[in-house]
C-alpha cells in the first residue's frame, strides 16, 4: 500500500532561529500555521502564484506547489502558501 500524498500527511515545522516546533496536519497550509503562532508572514494570492510568502527552507524535503518559483530558487527557498513536506519535519530559516 502506498502512503498518502503529501497534502495529508501530518509534519513538524522546525523554526531555526527561534527552535519553535509547531504541528502542521493535514489540510493546514504551512502560512496558516505560522500566522496562529504569532509568525509574521505576509501572504497575497496563497495559491503560490506571486511570490509574496516566499521563505528560505533549511532542512527537509518541501513538496513545492508553487508557481512562482523556478527549479534552481527551489532548492533554497519555498512559497509557505501552498508548498508542504515530503518528510516528518520541514525546517526554516525564521
Amino acid at each position: 500500500m502506498n502512503p498518502p500524498p503529501a497534502a495529508e500527511q501530518p509534519f513538524e515545522l522546525i523554526l531555526a532561529r527561534s527552535q519553535m516546533r509547531l504541528p502542521v496536519a493535514p489540510g493546514e497550509s504551512i502560512a496558516d500555521v505560522l500566522q496562529l503562532a504569532g509568525v509574521a508572514i505576509d501572504t497575497l494570492c496563497e495559491q503560490g502564484v506571486c511570490g509574496t510568502c516566499v521563505t528560505r527552507w533549511l532542512d527537509g524535503t518541501p513538496d513545492h506547489r508553487d508557481s512562482c518559483l523556478s527549479a534552481d530558487e527551489q532548492r533554497t527557498h519555498m512559497a509557505v502558501c501552498c508548498a508542504r513536506s515530503h518528510g516528518p519535519t520541514l525546517t526554516l530559516d525564521i
